[in-house]
């Protein structure tokens, strides 16, 4: 199963202060029956995927009014307490989680994340060092969606931890169970732990080896798919059961992306504990593009901005992002599901918008065969959605506030 993930942005683009009124939370309202605007934009071809149980799709569009307000239209809401592959999406909030803590310290992306010892399961490639700069974490998570980053920030951080921090932000439902590449209940409960070291060697914090209790499913039975393909090439003619698989609401997921690029959109106590210099590079880093990445380095040829992006690029990600918008936020895709979070930002225009969406593409229903329909169902809707998305914004009057940058 590969994992990868989408999200750049235009890092050009200088960040203005935003003209939210500090520190007031702005309420979201809700309703589910205004997604048609957007709807009626996709491409007629498309349009009755959105009926169908088939590719279960999920779709929230956040807008702010001229008041300042957050208004979200919804489609798919019945699937929200079904289960679905959290993906690489999960890497937004581990990241966040991993900034809290480098922040509590003192510290910033300058600081280096030390393992005592690699993850006893999990993808970790051969040549992965147990030390890493945060930033250089940062810049593989966003730009081309690394997997070893995730699985270092986890062990780090402890499931226990973790879990209790999402909890205390209005995230019950939440479940970072397990290592990336890993199926191991008990593996995944065990964290080595390791250092937090500032850039001149000090050492700001040591994470201890941890053990978890187990998490499973919050919403009852978590299945997947007709059939579950075993690697040996067996197939086992049964849904497989994912209780104890990661899971991220889509909507919990776009809340937490608002959160952290629109603190004032919520309650204090969503908010997520995150300033100065490390809020700075954390925005850099979710708008960052793989051309963009200064360590490592990407060869544009092979790493385009769409490379693991989906929104508004599609299967195709040879494709340049246009210029004048950023685009900042998380994707992923797994088990024949593809996921995106993103934050849309049009300076020029005053356009600024939340997207979220989900779509599931495996016409067999065999699970973990790689044989999914991405190339020609998954990806190309989730950039009609996109596009449509944007349509719809630069077709309605700009709101005070909106289209600038955070900061």
């Amino acid at each position: 199963m590969h994992r990868r993930a989408f999200l750049s942005a235009l890092p050009a683009i200088a960040l203005a202060p935003a003209l939210c009124r500090a520190g007031a939370a702005a309420a979201t309202r809700t309703s589910l029956d205004d997604i048609a605007p957007l709807r009626e934009r996709l491409p007629a071809s498309m349009q009755p995927w959105l009926a169908s149980d088939e590719h279960r799709v999920e779709i929230i569009l956040e807008r702010r009014d001229a008041r300042g307000l957050w208004h979200a239209a919804r489609h798919g809401q019945r699937w929200a307490r079904a289960w679905a592959p959290a993906a690489s999406v999960a890497k937004l909030p581990m990241a966040l989680l991993m900034a809290e803590r480098v922040h509590a310290l003192g510290g910033d992306a300058s600081v280096r994340l030390a393992l005592d010892a690699a993850p006893a399961t999990g993808e970790w490639g051969d040549g992965e060092p147990l030390q890493a700069p945060f930033a250089r974490d940062l810049a593989r998570t966003f730009a081309v969606s690394d997997n070893e980053p995730y699985n270092r920030w986890y062990e780090l951080l402890g499931a226990d931890p973790l879990h209790a921090r999402l909890a205390a932000m209005g995230y019950p439902h939440v479940r970072l169970v397990g290592r990336l590449g890993s199926s191991d209940i008990d593996a995944n409960c065990r964290t080595g732990g390791g250092r937090i070291e500032a850039a001149d060697g000090r050492v700001l914090a040591v994470e201890p080896p941890r053990h978890a209790r187990a998490r499973s499913f919050p919403f009852g039975g978590a299945t997947v798919g007709r059939a579950w393909r075993h690697d040996d090439g067996s197939v086992d003619p049964q849904p497989r059961d994912m209780r104890h698989a990661n899971f991220l609401p889509l909507a919990d997921s776009l809340r937490m992306l608002r959160a952290f690029v629109r603190p004032d959109s919520v309650p204090a106590a969503q908010r997520w504990r995150i300033g100065g210099a490390m809020r700075a590079q954390l925005l850099h880093a979710l708008a960052l593009r793989p051309r963009d990445s200064v360590a490592p380095r990407y060869d544009p040829a092979t790493h385009g901005d769409g490379h693991a992006r989906f929104l508004f690029h599609g299967a195709d990600g040879r494709a340049p992002a246009p210029d004048g918008i950023a685009v900042a936020g998380k994707s992923g895709q797994a088990y024949g599901f593809v996921s995106e979070v993103a934050h849309v930002v049009e300076p020029a225009r005053g356009i600024e918008f939340l997207l979220a969406a989900r779509v599931q593409a495996n016409a067999d229903g065999i699970v973990n065969d790689d044989r999914y329909d991405y190339d020609t169902v998954a990806r190309p809707l989730l950039a009609a959605i996109g596009q449509a998305a944007f349509a719809l914004a630069r077709a309605a009057p700009a709101h005070a506030g909106s289209g600038t940058m955070p900061a």
